[in-house]
């Protein structure tokens, strides 16, 4: 009864052996080369393929730009990740942009009328080169745009590639992201219009291209930050109510409205 005892004691010892040096075969296997691609080329591309900057960053939704007021700047945030079954080792991405692909869009009517290629001269990107580092899946860099070039040319709309490169194989539409600009999203336009019952005036924000609002309701009581909420005055009378309605570049750019509401 011993021997039998030790004899599937001594096999289970020599599965977890050799079932050991499988997993560590495995474990110093060579995997697929990895993969180096831009997240914003393949978010923009389920959008016409195109990484659309045009619209104010609100709370809960991706902040596809940072304004840079005393720098004068318009900073779009890019990245550079690499996809694979591991991250060992350390790669070296080149960035530059890709003008050819965003004159090809423009003839082809990829982009409104209106649309030029972004000056050369009104961009610089934070980086020629970046370095993903061992156990880093990604490096970020910035494509900084030119805020009062924008500001003075806010009818028209512009758009820039920005291309990455490596040893490593990318995926061909990944490897290019086309950046679209509006710059009218950057001016906020304060709007509101409101209903009266009895004493309490029911407001309904219009405003566009904001995403921070101030109320003043011209008797006295605390302003509010709310987008739009009712109002009760306390007192019959005459008053003049004020919206200040801020966006893209905060205190630096406001509009403000005003509306004369009489509370019987």
């Amino acid at each position: 009864m011993k021997v039998l005892n030790y004899f599937p004691a001594m096999l289970i010892v020599t599965l977890l052996a050799t079932s050991c040096e499988k997993y560590k075969e495995i474990g110093d296997a060579s995997y697929s080369e990895q993969t180096v691609y831009m997240p914003a080329a393949i978010e923009g591309n389920s959008i016409s393929g195109i990484y659309r900057v045009n619209a104010v960053a609100v709370l809960g939704q991706v902040f596809r730009y940072v304004a840079d007021v005393t720098g004068k700047k318009l900073n779009i945030p890019l990245a550079a990740y690499r996809s694979g079954v591991n991250t060992k080792g350390t790669t070296e991405v080149n960035i530059a942009a890709n003008i050819d692909t965003v004159n090809k869009l423009i003839l082809a009517n990829k982009f409104p009328s209106v649309t030029e290629l972004l000056p050369a001269d009104k961009y610089t990107l934070s980086s020629s080169t970046v370095t993903i580092a061992d156990g880093e899946g990604y490096k970020g860099f910035t494509l900084a745009v030119d805020l009062n070039f924008l500001l003075a040319n806010l009818t028209k709309k512009f758009a820039i590639g920005v291309a990455v490169s490596t040893q490593q194989k990318i995926p061909g539409k990944f490897a290019t992201t086309i950046v679209f600009i509006d710059p009218a999203f950057l001016v906020p336009v304060a709007s509101f219009t409101s209903t009266i019952s009895t004493r309490t005036v029911n407001f309904s924000n219009t405003s566009v291209n904001a995403n921070a609002w101030l109320w003043n309701y011209g008797d006295g009581t605390p302003a509010s930050t709310e987008k739009a909420v009712p109002h009760t005055y306390a007192n019959a009378g005459t008053y003049t109510i004020t919206l200040t309605a801020a966006g893209a570049l905060g205190d630096f750019n406001i509009s403000t409205f005003t509306s004369t509401v009489i509370i019987p």
